[in-house]
């Protein structure tokens, strides 16, 4: 981590390159406050460029880790967390971290309430759906496998839940991407009426949940008890097909009252 740290300071303050205006990647734009690092109107591109790259890393590592092994997706998290929530990182004391989500909005709209139907190639693309390529890269008609689909998938969600989740009560430095983010996706998902909901859906809400049902507990408690419910018990039940990705999410119910006694029928 100290590595990434050094690669990001000389970006911003040794390697001379023009100035950009950090608002092009952010969702707001932040006063100017005193006491602060980064506190002027541009930022060096190469700096915003180090930042896209790491974004880059760690999007690819919850793909190609967390896909296979979901518990894996917490140490990324802790890094990606760690350092877009340093205040010498800041624009103006406001995190940078939607250069990250942006990434993820690409690979996992699912994340974000965007809805599509998998037995059409435009409902795929707004479902993450990667295409695939020739030897250039360059796409070609077809899709990968459901089975490489619902990897990534799984590393997503896994990977939302690890940075979304994290309790900074005693930390001096101010979270990033706050439970609340966690919370609103929770609920977009779980909102779908039943004619548009997708294999995608409970895949990613699946690997959301799993491994990381303590700390949303911990965070919301009895209100996480309900949300957990709705999404665990009665957003399967509403379902008209009867899959894998459905049966799955059907299935934590009964696996988190054996491994951990949560019961979420009472």
């Amino acid at each position: 981590m100290n590595r990434i740290k050094d690669v990001l300071r000389e970006a911003r303050d040794t390697f001379p390159s023009p100035p950009i205006d950090p608002s092009t990647v952010t969702v707001s734009i932040p006063l100017q406050a005193d006491g602060v690092p980064n506190n002027n109107n541009t930022l060096p591109v190469l700096y915003i460029y180090g930042l896209n790259v790491l974004a880059k890393i760690i999007v690819a590592q919850f793909l190609s880790e967390a896909g296979v092994a979901p518990e894996t997706a917490d140490p990324i998290g802790i890094i990606a967390v760690s350092i877009f929530a340093q205040g010498e990182f800041c624009w103006r004391g406001q995190s940078l971290i939607s250069i990250l989500m942006a990434k993820f909005r690409m690979v996992c709209p699912v994340l974000f309430g965007i809805r599509g139907s998998e037995k059409t190639n435009e409902g795929r693309r707004r479902l993450g759906w990667q295409q695939l390529a020739d030897e250039d890269g360059n796409p070609i008609d077809g899709w990968i496998s459901d089975q490489e689909h619902n990897a990534r998938m799984t590393g997503m969600g896994a990977g939302y839940a690890s940075i979304s989740l994290r309790d900074f009560s005693k930390a001096s430095m101010k979270n990033p991407w706050p439970p609340t983010n966690y919370w609103h996706t929770m609920a977009s998902i779980t909102s779908t009426p039943p004619e548009q909901m997708s294999a995608t859906q409970f895949i990613v809400l699946k690997a959301m949940i799993m491994n990381y049902e303590q700390r949303f507990l911990s965070c919301y408690g009895s209100c996480a008890k309900a949300a957990l419910k709705v999404a665990v018990i009665d957003f399967p039940a509403k379902s008209t097909e009867r899959n894998a990705a459905v049966s799955s999410l059907r299935v934590l119910a009964d696996k988190l009252r054996r491994d951990t006694g949560l019961d979420l029928e009472h």
